[in-house]
């Protein structure tokens, strides 16, 4: 048996399953289903011909029949979504802003020649075994790096609340590319979807304990919830954003309060006072100010205060301390209560319009 990494065509796939040389439904062959979203994302990065996963499947030579059928063993979802797309019966939506609304025979002619040419990533295994099959995934299993919850949420969920969370992720760039709020190499691994999970979050069902477990048990809980039931909250996460970014990017953009723990912190204070969102352990004590408006002079004021009072204490220097509390729950365990509370409550009673 040899493996084999070789690329062919979309239109080759097509050829192949209409000659009935292309077996998609192997006994090994998982039989999860692709919703909708997942489908039209794969098709918008084929006609944006970006990268996509290499293509696994067992190819059959009988010698006497002088025939050759390929089994897939990994990929059977993306290339039933080829399929689909190319047989006219898939139509692409907002997952893919350039075609929207868009079905095979809607493409240019240009485009079309782009999907049939696109050049999918195959290993070929060769009269490989069941048992061979095996063991070439184990050894490639072997050799991977541990995938992070959210690249693991992100491979494992196929619903409404994934897509609403990546693509805001994704939209919003801007954060991560060119302020930081987290760093290009963790973005790579998917910590900026985490980030953007905490904001859904905490308009969703309030500002409480993070980490990892809570926004995977946030995915199990909301996993039936429609596309629609995310919009609302997505609007109010853009519309929060471009104040945080107005209003203190200028002067705070260097500062600890565009690093992920503290954003979320500053991101948190200023939806409670912008909307409101359901009230928690954290909010207990600050009710008053709930949807009151931000008085962003004070705000401005606030984060230069405590801004300089970080900057003392990177450089050893004194400080006036009426803001020690927020600084020493920056360096604890960022995503418990007892750290985000006290900073929390601080924003906001500071920020608030109906501050005294």
């Amino acid at each position: 048996m040899s493996s084999t990494p070789q690329t062919y065509t979309v239109s080759d796939f097509i050829e192949w399953n209409s000659k009935k040389q292309l077996n998609l439904s192997p006994d090994f062959q998982r039989g999860s289903v692709w919703t909708p979203s997942a489908k039209v994302f794969l098709i918008d990065t084929i006609l944006n011909d970006l990268p996509m996963p290499q293509v696994f499947f067992r190819t059959k030579i009988d010698a006497a029949t002088q025939t050759m059928t390929r089994e897939v063993v990994d990929g059977q979802q993306r290339l039933r979504t080829v399929l689909e797309f190319a047989a006219g019966k898939l139509k692409l939506t907002s997952k893919s802003p350039r075609f929207k609304g868009k079905t095979y025979a809607d493409l240019d002619v240009t485009d079309q020649e782009i999907f049939l040419s696109y050049k999918i990533p195959c290993v070929q295994l060769i009269n490989a075994d069941n048992s061979m099959v095996l063991e070439i995934f184990a050894r490639l299993n072997s050799y991977s790096v541990k995938v992070t919850p959210a690249e693991l949420r992100h491979a494992e969920y196929i619903e409404p609340i994934k897509w609403a969370i990546y693509d805001a992720s994704r939209e919003w760039k801007y954060l991560w590319n060119e302020l930081g709020v987290v760093s290009v190499r963790d973005s790579v691994r998917m910590k900026n979807v985490s980030l953007m999970a905490e904001l859904f979050m905490t308009l969703d069902i309030g500002f409480g304990d993070g980490g990892e477990p809570t926004i995977t048990k946030y995915y199990k809980s909301k996993k039936t919830e429609s596309e629609e039931y995310f919009l609302p909250i997505r609007k109010k996460v853009d519309a929060i954003l471009k104040d945080i970014i107005d209003n203190f990017e200028g002067d705070f953009s260097e500062t600890p309060f565009f690093d992920a723990p503290n954003f979320l912190v500053l991101f948190s204070a200023v939806a409670y006072l912008k909307y409101g969102f359901p009230d928690t352990r954290i909010t207990d004590g600050v009710e008053e100010h709930k949807a009151e408006g931000v008085d962003w002079e004070n705000a401005i004021e606030t984060l230069a205060e405590i801004s300089q009072e970080f900057e003392s204490e990177h450089n050893d220097e004194d400080a006036d301390g009426r803001h020690s509390d927020f600084v020493s729950a920056s360096k604890s365990t960022t995503h418990r209560i007892s750290s985000r509370k006290p900073r929390f409550q601080l924003l906001v009673n500071a920020f608030s319009n109906h501050a005294a």
